[in-house]
């Protein structure tokens, strides 16, 4: 499997990212941009405890370490407690698994002008946006998976490795049967006898620490693990990925797609039949975002974090 360096952009100026942005050719890391934002002083564990931490938070506690999917059900491993002791737990090296404070909206933690994202992409954006903040132990795994919009990810404390795939290499991401944007792949432990797609993509894989920015293209698949524990903030933004790029992908990936497609959409479409969640924040099936495509005409509803 070959794994080279995430491009660093050569203008590392907003301007050089509008245009980045504009040109969706390629994911790429820039660094400086963020020397300005409050985040980057008022985010810090120790900051966070002091200023919310009487705050109540649902987090994930008990994480796995390995595996791509949960053993149960994402809502087993939810937790509430106040933020003070979450900050406690993902600094505590003998607590019982990682635990993670994922895909929360920034403006109900925290005050979202800490970060500013206008200054960096400019005031038009035609399209709805999402701002989210990850805070968490060692060991978080948001593992391989594809998402809909334009990404900038930004670490603001800690360091995490992210990996990259081109959305034009999706059959080698060995997507789920039931799920288009969740792949099979342990990009930690890759078995290329069992995964032979493997052999002939390149992956993009780099360790970003404070101040890091990665824009990573719509569609992109995308695997962030921490090996400390940090804050980051992640910002969507821009057109989502069209209906007709998914069904090109569900048509190239055979037969059994096509097969769990059409039970889904009939179990948890039609019938209505509730989804487990053993995906990290596990989007719907494919054959139930289908249904709702045909009933909607909206092929992301549940998926799209802005709506």
């Amino acid at each position: 499997m070959d794994v080279r360096p995430i491009p660093r952009a050569a203008d590392e100026t907003p301007a050089g990212l509008r245009r980045a942005v504009t040109q969706r050719e390629t994911p790429l890391i820039f660094s400086g941009l963020t020397e300005s934002w409050p985040a980057r002083e008022a985010w810090s564990p120790e900051r966070l405890r002091e200023t919310h931490g009487q705050h109540e938070v649902t987090a994930l506690m008990g994480l796995p370490t390995d595996g791509v999917l949960y053993p149960k059900d994402q809502k087993l491993y939810e937790r509430t407690l106040r933020f003070a002791e979450f900050i406690d737990a993902m600094l505590d090296e003998d607590r019982d698994g990682p635990c993670y404070l994922a895909y929360q909206r920034a403006a109900e933690l925290v005050d979202p002008s800490d970060c500013d994202f206008t200054s960096l992409l400019g005031t038009t954006e035609p399209q709805s946006t999402d701002t989210r903040v990850w805070i968490g132990s060692s060991g978080t795994r948001s593992m391989l998976h594809s998402d809909l919009k334009d990404n900038l990810f930004c670490q603001i404390w800690g360091t995490k490795t992210v990996t990259l795939l081109p959305w034009r290499d999706s059959r080698a991401a060995y997507p789920f049967p039931d799920n288009l944007v969740n792949s099979q792949i342990d990009v930690a432990r890759p078995d290329v006898a069992r995964h032979p797609l493997l052999r002939n993509v390149t992956f993009y894989s780099t360790t970003v620490g404070p101040g890091d920015i990665v824009f990573i293209p719509r569609g992109c698949w995308h695997d962030i693990r921490s090996h400390t524990p940090s804050v980051s903030v992640n910002h969507w933004f821009g057109a989502a990925q069209s209906f007709t790029e998914y069904l090109a992908l569900l048509g190239r990936l055979g037969p059994s797609y096509w097969q769990r497609t059409a039970r889904d959409f009939v179990e948890h479409g039609l019938r209505g039949r509730r989804e487990e969640t053993r995906f990290f924040f596990s989007p719907p099936s494919t054959g139930k975002r289908l249904y709702d495509a045909l009933r909607t005409g909206n092929f992301s509803e549940g998926n799209d974090p802005s709506s």
